[in-house]
């Protein structure tokens, strides 16, 4: 079974997620960022989900994911205009971007697609 790690500061957001691909997928949740940071250096993931807005902090960390660990990333959040640059500038270090709300059959599909 693939592992995923999975990062919101919503929990509900992640318990839904997890129950809804727990069958499929191994899932590590949080509510942590920094947590999220450990886990995805001491562990082997097949890929991460991001539920969070793009900001320099998660840019770098998306940054440092794609030149070291080699995973892919996919960040959720809702569009916002005023995050129309931050989006431009996270999308050279994702895999995909899901704007909120999102269609969960897409999302597993493309997990499929990243994880196969």
């Amino acid at each position: 079974m693939k592992n995923i790690a999975f990062y919101s500061t919503d929990f509900n957001m992640c318990v839904s997620l997890l129950m809804y691909l727990q069958n499929r997928y191994n899932i590590t949740a949080t509510t942590d960022l920094n947590v999220i940071k450990n886990i995805i250096h001491t562990s082997e993931f097949d890929l991460i989900i991001m539920d969070t807005e793009p900001s320099i902090k998660i840019e770098d960390l998306c940054k440092e994911i794609k030149s070291e660990i080699k995973i892919p990333v996919i960040l959720t959040y809702v569009y916002k205009n005023q995050l129309k640059d931050s989006d431009f500038n996270i999308r050279k270090y994702v895999s995909t971007i899901f704007y909120k709300p999102f269609d969960l059959n897409e999302v597993s599909m493309k997990l499929s697609a990243l994880v196969a």
